[in-house]
């Protein structure tokens, strides 16, 4: 399976289980109070973290049948669904929950980014614009923006974003890693290789920052390199795969195109990574 990046405050997508809520979230019972709801809303963020999406999303929608403007919940709902694989149905969830609450940021933030998975980054960049207008040293927002813009080509305005977002938090690594990514689409390879060289290799670092790196050095064309640090974390058929990916993508010469490779699998109206 090729290593693909993913630069996404907005993570890279869990696939996960899809089993349907146990026996003891039948009925409505769980619903009726205050602390019934936030067992629910407990129950949900542990089915969300160990990737059984359904099972949140049928919980979220039976609390929404009790208030359907219960903003954390219809946040979460959205939120679960782009984790889910289904950006067209978390645009629906995070408008009504503009309608809501339109001076909130958690609407624009997740339409900002649902319009991302959908690859609209102009549509998208309206959103985070608005975002920031209520929060301006938010860094999601900040971040969002930049790819956002990295996702329409202009890097450079891109990597300001992402200076501005670092002023605020300069230890942040995914922060880092996009401005390294930024490098990478916009073709300046060995920048992108210097910058992800400072944090592959820190106590902080992960195997997906490491693969970037991997990356950077084969679409720069050292494929020595490249398959070093590949093989830090991966076996060598796909360290052999990924090379043939980087020396695929190397040869484009539609920069659109390459950026949406980069950027990793794209989600359609109703599709799935």
């Amino acid at each position: 399976m090729l290593v693909r990046l993913f630069v996404l405050l907005i993570t890279a997508l869990l696939a996960g289980g899809c089993a349907l809520p146990g026996k003891g979230l039948e009925g409505q019972a769980l619903f009726q109070d205050e602390a019934a709801r936030e067992r629910a809303l407990k129950i949900a963020d542990v089915s969300v973290n160990s990737g059984n999406f359904l099972a949140a999303i049928d919980i979220y929608q039976k609390l929404l049948s009790k208030n359907k403007v219960d903003e954390t919940v219809l946040f979460a709902l959205g939120s679960t669904y782009l984790k889910a694989g289904a950006p067209q149905e978390a645009v629906t969830v995070f408008e009504n929950l503009e309608s809501v609450a339109p001076n909130n940021i958690r609407p624009h933030l997740g339409l900002g980014r649902a319009h991302l998975f959908l690859y609209r980054p102009e549509v998208a960049a309206l959103y985070f614009l608005k975002a920031i207008e209520l929060e301006p040293e938010n860094t999601e927002v900040l971040s969002g923006l930049a790819i956002a813009e990295d996702m329409s080509g202009n890097h450079l305005k891109a990597r300001k974003l992402y200076s501005a977002a670092l002023v605020i938090a300069p230890d942040d690594l995914s922060i880092r890693n996009n401005v390294a990514l930024s490098y990478l689409m916009e073709g300046k390879y060995e920048a992108a290789v210097n910058s992800l060289s400072e944090l592959a290799f820190t106590p902080q670092s992960t195997p997906q920052i490491r693969q970037n790196l991997a990356m950077a050095y084969g679409l720069a064309g050292d494929e020595t390199a490249a398959a070093r640090i590949a093989r830090l974390d991966l076996d060598p058929e796909t360290t052999n795969n990924n090379l043939k990916f980087y020396n695929m993508i190397r040869r484009m010469k539609d920069r659109d195109l390459l950026r949406r490779f980069l950027l990793g699998p794209r989600l359609d109206s109703t599709g799935e990574t």
